[in-house]
């Protein structure tokens, strides 16, 4: 009964805090960059701040260091993906570039989270 419990406060904080950063990005211009504030910052917040009243600090700082990873590597997909996409093609590059995100994600998560 107690998942069912932070199920629910993870639905509801999750679907706030959509809301809230869904204003905050209303506010920028331009209008693409709504998306990129809408879903991701809100869902993690959500979830870090659910999981730390549940199981304590301790869980949060480790769900948010690899969190970090994640968005590092999601930088360097982004990076290789935007240089590979030009030059291979949509298909081609976007595979190259996932590869370097993982990579990066497990490299990082090797040197520092393991």
């Amino acid at each position: 009964m107690k998942d069912i419990g932070l199920l629910a406060i993870r639905v509801v904080l999750g679907g706030l805090l959509v809301v809230a950063f869904a204003m905050l990005s209303d506010t920028l211009k331009p209008k693409m960059f709504a998306g990129l504030f809408s879903a991701a910052p809100s869902v993690a917040t959500g979830s870090l701040l659910v999981s730390g009243l549940a199981m304590g600090a301790a869980k949060d700082a480790k769900y948010a260091s690899g969190m970090v990873v994640g968005a590092i590597a999601l930088v360097c997909f982004s990076v290789a993906a935007a240089f590979l996409v030009k030059r291979l093609g949509s298909i081609a590059g976007s595979a190259i570039g996932w590869l370097a995100w993982a990579i990066t994600a497990l490299g990082f998560y090797w040197l520092f989270l393991r």
